[in-house]
Order: C-alpha cells, then sequence, then structure tokens
C-alpha cells in the first residue's frame, strides 16, 4: 500500500522532535497509498510552527500520533486546490457564504479571516472526506471532531457535509472524486 510519488521531507532546525515528526510522517507514507492526495511533494516539519500550506507544506510536530499527523497532511495538501484556480475559489466562497451567512470569522470557531473561514469549510470537508476513505468513517469523525482548531468549520464539514459537496462538486469536481 506504500505511496509512490516522492514526497520530499525536510527539517527546519533538526530537532528530536522534528526528527520524530520526519519519522512517523515516513512510517505512513510507507503504510497508506496516498498518491491521490498529494498535491505537493515538498514537505518541512518544523517545531514550534503552525501548519502551512505555501510555498511549500509545513507541518508542526505537536501531531506526535499518526492519525493527527496524517490528519495534518491531508488538510495541507488539499489547500493545494487553490493553487492556480484562486478565481474558482472566489467564486466558490461567495456561493458558500450565501449557504453560510453569519459564519463565525475569529479562531478556534472560524479561519481567522473572512477568506480563510470560507476556504478551510472545503479544505475541512475533503480532509474530512479522505480520511474517511484512508481511515474509514469512525475515525475520520473522530478526527475531525476532535480538532480544537476551527471548531465551527469542522462541525459544518460534519454536519452540513452534503451542502459544501455540492460546492466542492461544482467547482473543484477532481478534488471529491476519488
Amino acid at each position: 500500500m506504500k505511496t509512490t510519488k516522492e514526497v520530499s521531507i525536510s527539517l527546519r532546525n533538526n530537532t528530536e522532535k522534528e526528527q520524530v515528526a520526519k519519522r512517523l510522517l515516513e512510517t505512513i507514507l510507507e503504510k497508506y497509498s496516498l498518491d491521490k492526495w498529494i498535491l505537493c511533494n515538498e514537505v518541512v516539519i518544523e517545531e514550534g510552527a503552525s501548519g502551512k500550506a505555501f510555498p511549500i507544506i509545513r507541518l508542526s510536530v505537536w501531531r506526535d500520533k499518526e492519525d493527527g499527523m496524517l490528519a495534518q497532511f491531508i488538510h495541507e495538501q488539499y489547500h493545494w486546490i487553490e493553487r492556480g484556480h484562486e478565481e474558482t475559489m472566489i467564486e466558490a466562497m461567495d456561493e458558500l457564504r450565501k449557504i453560510f451567512p453569519n459564519a463565525p470569522i475569529e479562531k478556534p470557531e472560524g479561519g481567522g479571516s473572512d477568506k480563510s473561514t470560507y476556504v478551510h469549510l472545503i479544505v475541512c470537508r475533503l480532509e474530512f472526506l479522505g480520511l474517511k476513505e484512508i481511515l474509514g468513517e469512525d475515525r475520520a469523525f473522530a478526527l475531525v471532531s476532535g480538532n480544537s482548531n476551527y471548531t465551527w468549520i469542522r462541525k459544518m464539514a460534519l454536519d452540513r457535509g452534503s451542502e459544501i459537496d455540492r460546492v466542492i462538486m461544482k467547482y473543484f469536481p477532481e478534488s471529491i472524486k476519488h
């Protein structure tokens, strides 16, 4: 079941925690076939940092369990659907604003900005769908619902997923057809 796409993993500071996180990610890439979720093949692991998708994927080390690291990896990969499709994302966000007109913006419920909140409705829904395919529905649900970041967004990704799925299918159909 090994991932066949090459993923370059580097360490920002080469700390012990970064080394452990790297070995954990390597184990995940060996254990699961993640090729269809890899949109960026460059990953840096940085202790004390939060996950980021651009210009390369940056993962934090606080996810010391396999499922948590996998969820973080999939989440940041899904941000790459935006790359080169910024106008499409704007249209999708406008549609989501109509479905969720009073979305909280401030963290931890929202994304910290209007744009981040609406982008994360898509990314967190795709994260759940990817994890569901990889780990099964129960583990995926536990991971997404138990995450303390974007709490309202993640709740909507689970409770109102079919509404978000319609937007994803309209604007990013290739990302939902796994």
